[in-house]
């Protein structure tokens, strides 16, 4: 371990004949052996293997040496090849084949581990010395070095594979994925370049889910990879996986925006709009299900989706989001709700009409109305006392005797519209929401939707009013008074398009309203993080399927 070969030299020569006591392990079950390959000792290494046991041959005992596991199951092979010591790893392959096919506990092989240390000629050694391809396939199946390769991105380990055995390509692992599904979905366009020029057939395998590697492209949100997968396609209509999903299902129901806008852009792809799956969804209700507001509101722009289709259970996108929405609907899911209602998504069956008698619901709008209640009463108590306490104060003067000093400014002027509009404002939006203390569910609804809007020009308005007050009393200093302008009328800016969502219906059919909504429509969207897609798992687990699966419309 330490480098010292002319003392293991020494002692393996006085070891010969009953070197019983050389061979016991330490703590972690690692030989000799084991710790002079994992420093790459070659000069430690070829002594200890060449021990003669006078009651057994040599070379028996040299190859039982070499696939002796420590407690994580690593052989010296494994753990030379962990520290990247080519020569040693080399010799011990060559000393005894075998060994590579022996796993440890993380059932990984020393082609595995090659790979992982980025060797492409301890790769090509391997694969030239490993001649039991049924054994060599067991071992994809468990833990792919192909797949590893392509995770890596390491090329030239690739080609490495690939010309050692080019059988590799087309091996499956235990859900039946090949390298190319896996090269899709992470989207390696360097190496699925590589592999569909060697093997272009591979484009067509499906997996045990009967998904190809186009729908692991799309779930993954790879447009460079669908369209180099596209040149081995004829029809993609006939692309489905085993529950008849195509590659639109698959990206509505990821939430990958920039796959479902290549397909709506590609005229030659429209067929993939309102095909059904096995249970008669559309791509619209995953998009649904899934909660992509960005999604939902792409496809039902978009005149050639029919945004009225029902399911085999009779349920249109807005009856899929009504039935899995939460108790308490995230942003996200209003927004997936407004734009399907704003389209005019019809529903099949008749609205949920027991939330009206829903404690959680009535206690949920209670608050909201305490909360509007509180800042529509300060806003107008701010307002009201502005209004007396009027900028520059009040002339005394026989003939102007309590009129304001700066009545003739213009910026007083607005100051007073706009301090009055949101006195008044406030004031109505206080009584509406009086109404609502009834406890009645749907006067709290009516309350909080007419208040909302209200209070948000009253924000404006009493913006623009301290903005023109403080202005008119520093006009005698042009820098500051500038610059107090400057910043109101930015933060009103700012205020303004905060307020936009409060003052918009976004439910609205109306084609004029549409347009109007759409702009604001998108800046909650960026609010609510819709325009954020999700981050790529590592692993295609088959938990995860599952729970796609369970998460389908109708089921």
């Amino acid at each position: 371990m330490h480098g010292n070969s002319d003392v293991v030299t020494y002692i393996t020569s006085r070891a010969v004949g009953t070197p019983g006591w050389i061979l016991k392990k330490n703590i972690n079950g690692d030989s000799a052996l084991h710790m002079a390959a994992r420093a790459g000792n070659m000069l430690s290494v070829t002594p200890l293997l060449q021990i003669e046991e006078a009651s057994s041959s040599t070379a028996r005992y040299r190859d039982n040496r070499v696939r002796e596991k420590n407690r994580r199951g690593n052989t010296p092979v494994h753990e030379a090849l962990i520290s990247g010591h080519k020569p040693v790893a080399s010799y011990l392959i060559q000393v005894d084949p075998e060994v590579l096919y022996c796993l440890n506990y993380k059932r990984e092989s020393p082609l595995y581990m090659a790979v992982e240390a980025g060797l492409p000629d301890i790769v090509s050694l391997i694969l030239q010395n490993m001649t039991d391809h049924e054994r060599m396939n067991q071992q994809f199946k468990l833990k792919s070095p192909v797949h590893l390769a392509i995770k890596k991105k390491n090329r030239v380990v690739l080609e490495a594979m690939f010309n050692g055995n080019p059988s590799f390509i087309y091996f499956k692992d235990d859900k039946g994925r090949t390298p190319l599904h896996y090269g899709a979905y992470f989207g390696y366009y360097e190496e699925v370049r590589i592999m569909l020029g060697k093997y272009s057939l591979g484009a067509t395998l499906r997996d045990r889910r009967g998904l190809c590697p186009i729908h692991l492209a799309s779930i993954g949100g790879h447009v460079n990879i669908i369209k180099l997968l596209l040149l081995e396609f004829i029809d993609l209509k006939v692309v489905r996986d085993k529950s008849d999903r195509n590659i639109l299902h698959h990206a509505a129901r990821n939430g990958r925006y920039n796959v479902v806008k290549f397909i709506l852009n590609n005229p030659n792809m429209e067929g993939l709009l309102n095909m059904q799956d096995v249970r008669g969804n559309i791509p619209l209700h995953y998009a649904t299900v899934g909660w992509h507001p960005r999604i939902v509101s792409a496809l039902t722009w978009d005149h050639r989706v029919d945004v009225k289709v029902a399911n085999h259970t009779g349920m249109t996108a807005l009856d899929a989001a009504e039935a899995y929405i939460d108790e308490r609907p995230s942003f996200r899911q209003r927004l997936t709700w407004s734009a399907l209602k704003s389209a005019g998504v019809p529903r099949s069956r008749p609205p949920q009409t027991n939330t009206l008698s829903n404690n959680s619901n009535v206690e949920y709008f209670a608050t909201r109305v305490n909360t509007l209640l509180v800042v529509a009463t300060l806003l107008a108590t701010l307002a009201f006392a502005a209004g007396f306490t009027m900028p520059g104060g009040y002339s005394s003067s026989e003939n102007d005797l309590g009129m304001a000093t700066m009545l003739r400014k213009q910026a007083f002027q607005v100051f007073v519209v706009s301090d009055s509009i949101t006195v008044y404002f406030s004031l109505v939006a206080i009584l509406s929401l009086v109404f609502a203390l009834s406890g009645d569910l749907n006067m709290m609804y009516i309350a909080v939707s007419f208040s909302q809007p209200i209070l948000g020009m009253a924000l404006i308005m009493g913006s623009v009013a301290f903005t023109s007050g403080a202005y008119v009393v520093l006009r005698g200093l042009r820098w500051l008074s500038i610059l107090v302008l400057v910043f109101g009328s930015i933060f009103t800016a700012v205020l303004f398009i905060l307020a936009i969502p409060l003052c918009i219906s976004f439910t609205s059919r109306n084609m004029f309203s549409r347009y109007i909504s759409y702009f604001p429509y998108c800046l909650m969207m960026l609010a609510s993080g819709s325009y954020k897609e999700d981050e790529l798992c590592d692993e295609l687990d088959d938990e995860a399927e599952r729970h796609e699966d369970e998460a389908s419309v109708g089921q």
